[in-house]
C-alpha cells in the first residue's frame, strides 16, 4: 500500500491488498474527506478569504491516514497475501487407504460321509498405498486371514482357526521411470509366476486357487521378501517381450520347507496384439532354492498363455478370456525326490455389466504320494456394483479311484476405498 499526500493540493492514493477489506474501507473515507477539503482550501484562497479552520481540519485528516499506513505496515508481509487453505497439500501426502471384506459359505456333499456346512469371514484386508516422490510409490496390504478348506482337498491343518492377528501380506517399494525404461522393486510381494500369483485372493475368477497353485505354491501364493527388477520391454512388430529377474528369501513352506536360503525367480513373457479386439500371452517362469536345514533343494518350471477377446468401446459389457498354467516342481531331500505337476484351464465369458459366467478345470499329480486329482468348478458372478460382488459356484472335486466330492459355494466380497478389489 502507498500514500501520497501534497503538501497542498493533490490527491491521496491507497491501493488495499484482498483481504483487508476494514482499511481499504476507511482509507476510501479519508481519501474522500482529503477531496472534499483540498477543493474548499482551494476554493478560500481563490477568495483570499480565512482558511486556517479548514487547512487544520486537512491536517488532522492527513494524520488519520498516516497513522492507518502504519498500522498496515505494522501488520507485515503475512498481512498483505490473501490467506490459503493448505489442507489440500496436507492430503495428498496422506496414503489412500482401502479396505475388503471376503466371506465364503459353503455346503459340501462326500459320498459315504457326512454333510459339511461352513461359513467363514476368510479375509480383511486394509491396503495402503502413496506416491513416495515423483520416481517412487509404495504398497502395503495388511491382512486377517482365517484358514478355509473345501472338504476332499487339499488337507490343510488348523481349519477354522484364526492366524496370528494382523499379518503384512505384502509391503514394499518400486520405482518408475528409472533410465532405460527398468523397473525395480524392493520388500515383501507376491513374485511373478504364472498369471495369478500376483492376484490377491478376492479378487480371483473363482473362489479359491487352483489345485496345483495351493499344492506346489501354498494356499495364498509364492509371497516371499527380496528385490526384483524388470528389463525394458523389447518390440517387434505386433509383439513384446518382458524379462523379469527375482531374488527372494526362500521361505515359502510349500515349496522350501519355511527355509533361510535365496531363491531365484525368472521370467519371460510374450504379449502378441491381434487387432483392436484381442491379444495373446505366453509366459514361462522358472525358480531355483535350497533350504540347507532340510537338505532341500527345490526347483519349478511353470508355462501360461492367456487369450483375451474385448469389442473396443465395450470392455464393460462383453468379453471372453481363456487361460491356462502348468507347474512342474521337482524336490529333492537329501537321496529322495519327489516330483509333481499339474495345472488348470479357465473360461470366464462377460454376459454383460453384472453377470460374468466361468468354468475352471483342474488336474493334479501330487509329490509321487498322492492320487491324481480332477476337479471341475463352473461359477456365476454378479457385480451388484463396483464395491459389492456376489459368487456361486459349484465344486466337483475327483481324486483317481475314489468317490467325488460335490461342494456347493457362496462368496460375498466387499470393498471401499480407491483400490476396490487388488489385482496387483
Amino acid at each position: 500500500m502507498s500514500f501520497h499526500l501534497p503538501p497542498s493540493g493533490g490527491r491521496l492514493s491507497a491501493r488495499a491488498p484482498a483481504g483487508q477489506d476494514s482499511l481499504s474501507a476507511q482509507l476510501r473515507a479519508l481519501q474522500r474527506r482529503l477531496d472534499s477539503l483540498e477543493r474548499v482550501v482551494a476554493q478560500l484562497r481563490a477568495s483570499q478569504e480565512d482558511t486556517a479552520e479548514v487547512v487544520d481540519e486537512l491536517a488532522a485528516l492527513r494524520a488519520a491516514a498516516q497513522a492507518a499506513v502504519a498500522e498496515r505496515d505494522e501488520a507485515g508481509p503475512a498481512a498483505e497475501a490473501p490467506q490459503t487453505s493448505r489442507t489440500r497439500n496436507l492430503q495428498m501426502l496422506n496414503p489412500e487407504i482401502s479396505v475388503s471384506g471376503d466371506f465364503v459359505g459353503n455346503f459340501t456333499a462326500p459320498q459315504g460321509e457326512s454333510n459339511n456346512v461352513s461359513a467363514t469371514p476368510r479375509e480383511f484386508e486394509f491396503s495402503f498405498q502413496s506416491a513416495l516422490d515423483p520416481y517412487t510409490r509404495t504398497k502395503i496390504f495388511v491382512t486377517r486371514e482365517q484358514d478355509f478348506e473345501i472338504a476332499g482337498f487339499p488337507e490343510e491343518e488348523g481349519e477354522g482357526e484364526e492366524h496370528g492377528g494382523f499379518e503384512i501380506e505384502e509391503g514394499y517399494m518400486y520405482w518408475v521411470g528409472l533410465p532405460g525404461r527398468l523397473g525395480a522393486k524392493i520388500g515383501k510381494f507376491r513374485q511373478e509366476i504364472g498369471l495369478y500369483n500376483r492376484w490377491h485372493t478376492h479378487a480371483l475368477l473363482e473362489v479359491e486357487r487352483p489345485l496345483a497353485a495351493v499344492t506346489f505354491l501354498g494356499e495364498d501364493g509364492l509371497i516371499q521378501t527380496g528385490a526384483a527388477i524388470t528389463l525394458p520391454s523389447l518390440t517387434l512388430g505386433p509383439t513384446t517381450q518382458t524379462a523379469t529377474f527375482e531374488v527372494a528369501l526362500g521361505d515359502n513352506e510349500a515349496l522350501f520347507e519355511n527355509g533361510s536360503e535365496m531363491s531365484y525367480l525368472g521370467r519371460m513373457q510374450s504379449f502378441w496384439d491381434l487387432g483392436a479386439s484381442s491379444y495373446l500371452q505366453f509366459g514361462a517362469t522358472g525358480v531355483y532354492g535350497q533350504n540347507d536345514d532340510e537338505f532341500l533343494t527345490s526347483r519349478l518350471v511353470a508355462v501360461d498363455f492367456s487369450y483375451r477377446w474385448t469389442p473396443p468401446g465395450r470392455a464393460l459389457y462383453r468379453g471372453f478370456q481363456l487361460k491356462s498354467e502348468w507347474y512342474f516342481v521337482e524336490k529333492d531331500f537329501e537321496l529322495t525326490e519327489s516330483t509333481g505337476n499339474g495345472g488348470y484351464v479357465q473360461a470366464n465369458f462377460r454376459a454383460s455389466r453384472q453377470w460374468i459366467l466361468g468354468v475352471r478345470g483342474d488336474y493334479l499329480n501330487g509329490f509321487g504320494s498322492d492320487p491324481k486329482i480332477f476337479q471341475l468348478a463352473p461359477s456365476i458372478s454378479w457385480w451388484q456394483s463396483e464395491w459389492v460382488r456376489l459368487r456361486l459356484q459349484y465344486n466337483f472335486l475327483k481324486p483317481q479311484g475314489e468317490a467325488g466330492n460335490h461342494t456347493v459355494l457362496f462368496q460375498a466380497v466387499w470393498a471401499v476405498g480407491p483400490h476396490k478389489h487388488e489385482t496387483y
